[in-house]
């Protein structure tokens, strides 16, 4: 770091700080850096805020934040819920043509990309509302959670229940016919299709 200039360290500490609040708001389990979704942000949230001693204006922009996160999650909830039933609907009648179902999901997908990015955005925003020492209280919180994930060997996102009380594994909710059929299911990592013959 001695070649580094003052202003350039104090850049890489706000970066360090800003993919840490945008990507740690997660469980206390590990989840490797790329794995984590907007479902993985907010369980911790609350612990990570008060480890902040937020003042009154960082307090009101983190609850607006957290609110419209929570919100953004419901409406996504229940627009693939919507989403299984027509997939599953589709799948069931005659002469099903799966082009069009996976076309949907695909929407999904870009859909769901775009949220991603919008919450990415909101909790840098909160970033940039926090001062130097607290960007360094997120930064090691990161660097904890990567050190995990790093001595888990990179471990799976494990099996947890939703507030609906079903369970979410490393590969997502899993429902459909059964059998060797096509199976639709939307789990934490996202929507899943699996076609006939598709091994899974």
């Amino acid at each position: 770091m001695r070649f580094l200039s003052r202003s350039s360290s104090s850049v890489l500490r706000r970066v360090s700080a800003a993919l840490a609040l945008s990507a740690l708001l997660s469980p206390a389990f590990a989840l490797p850096l790329m794995e984590m979704k907007a479902e993985d942000y907010l369980p911790m949230a609350g612990e990570l805020k008060k480890s902040l001693s937020l003042n009154a204006n960082q307090q009101t922009l983190w609850s607006q934040t957290e609110s419209k996160t929570r919100n953004l999650l419901r409406a996504r909830k229940e627009r693939r819920e919507r989403l299984q039933a027509a997939t599953l609907a589709g799948a069931q009648t005659a002469n099903v043509e799966l082009r069009e179902l996976a076309k949907a999901v695909d929407e999904e997908s870009e859909a769901s990309a775009r949220e991603e990015k919008l919450l990415r955005e909101w909790w840098l925003t909160v970033n940039d509302a926090l001062s130097e020492s607290q960007r360094q209280t997120v930064a090691q919180t990161l660097a904890e959670q990567l050190q995990r994930v790093q001595e888990n060997g990179g471990g799976a996102r494990p099996e947890r229940k939703e507030e609906g009380g079903e369970h979410r594994g490393g590969k997502g909710g899993r429902g459909g016919m059964g059998g060797g059929g096509m199976g639709v299911g939307v789990g934490a990592g996202g929507l899943n299709v699996n076609l006939p013959g598709g091994g899974g």
